[in-house]
């Protein structure tokens, strides 16, 4: 149902338990307070609809003996047994015409989809800013956008049936100090931790293309228990846009039977790839207990661009990055 006028504000004073999909009504805003737990039943979720917009304001918590400040979205089993069970919930979906949607320090966890972002690629303001915040054990995707436009900054995704992130149907996507990971160990996983794509076969059979206007990744870090971890999937169309780059990432990337072939797989072309490195080891904590802080000995450490650190001179654990950037959401730790 949609969501009264009343009701357009969670805060943290008790937690909410949510049965079905809730609405947000056209052209209203839900505003979400820091410390707010929201549960969700089987086959529920939160629906942003056309002209709406939801805002969630999660922080950082300064005292270490205090609960964490950020906003949690999970299901309604609290039993220690379902803590980490994939798709116990659907999903956050942002419709398409839903506008200036951000999140901030959230925890997204066991969906079937954490956030699903329709529509809206060439919107002055981004649909959907998402900044450090963690996606995990979705039974599907991490992180789907179909013909959208999202911008992260300290994001970090793992553990989704399909892709930890995926940017379909072409649109526009920005991720800077990312982990964009994929350790799925619940079964057979046909797509990579990030997936790229400029099309949609419709009900007719029919190939639509669109433009991929820009996907960028910034001092990120890309890589999972698979070979290959990304799949930059095009039709090329002279008329249509796909463009990429990866800049100062690591990205697991083995092709070791060569079965990945174009100039989109081209490593040597610095206008897809610059600074980048492959197939080393991140050196995370925990990746089966989704913790991807890094130690060390990783490959990754001050291997960022300082340009991109400036943007985001905090990681996500509010540590400052600016001297040092380490590529991901996490400054490294020694364990």
């Amino acid at each position: 149902r949609e969501l009264l006028l009343e009701e357009l504000n969670f805060t943290s004073e008790k937690p909410y338990v949510i049965y079905g999909y809730a609405a947000v009504p056209k052209n209203e805003t839900l505003v979400i307070e820091a410390g707010t737990r929201l549960h969700f039943h089987a086959n529920s979720g939160l629906i942003i609809s056309e002209g709406a917009s939801l805002i969630v304001n999660g922080e950082v918590s300064t005292d270490k003996d205090l609960l964490e400040n950020e906003v949690v979205f999970e299901g309604d089993r609290l039993e220690p047994d379902f803590s980490n069970i994939p798709g116990q919930w659907g999903a956050i979906w942002f419709f398409d015409g839903s506008i200036n949607n951000t999140i901030n320090h959230a925890t997204i966890k066991n969906a079937s989809i954490g956030i699903l972002c329709d529509g809206n690629p060439d919107e002055i303001n981004d649909k959907l800013t998402i900044t450090n915040s963690q996606i995990y054990n979705s039974s599907n995707f991490g992180l789907l956008g179909r013909n959208t436009s999202i911008n992260g900054k300290n994001v970090v995704i793992n553990n989704a049936g399909q892709s930890a992130f995926a940017g379909t149907i072409g649109g526009k996507y920005n991720f800077t100090h990312s982990t964009l990971v994929n350790y799925w160990n619940t079964g057979f996983r046909q797509l990579p931790a990030l997936l790229l794509n400029n099309f949609i076969i419709d009900e007719n059979n029919a190939t639509i293309i669109t433009d991929l206007t820009e996907a960028n990744f910034n001092n990120c870090i890309i890589y999972g228990n698979e070979n290959n971890e990304i799949l930059l999937d095009d039709i090329e169309d002279n008329v249509v846009d796909f463009n990429f780059k990866f800049t100062n990432c690591l990205i697991r990337f083995q092709n070791t039977n060569n079965n990945f072939t174009g100039p989109n797989y081209d490593l040597n072309d610095i206008n897809h790839y610059e600074n980048t490195i492959f197939n080393e080891d991140p050196d995370f904590l925990d990746f089966d207990l989704n913790m991807l802080i890094i130690g060390a000995d990783s490959p990754a450490i001050n291997k960022g661009l300082s340009i991109f650190a400036m943007q985001v001179p905090f990681d996500i654990l509010n540590i400052d990055r600016t001297l040092s950037p380490d590529l991901g959401a996490y400054q490294h730790i020694t364990f």
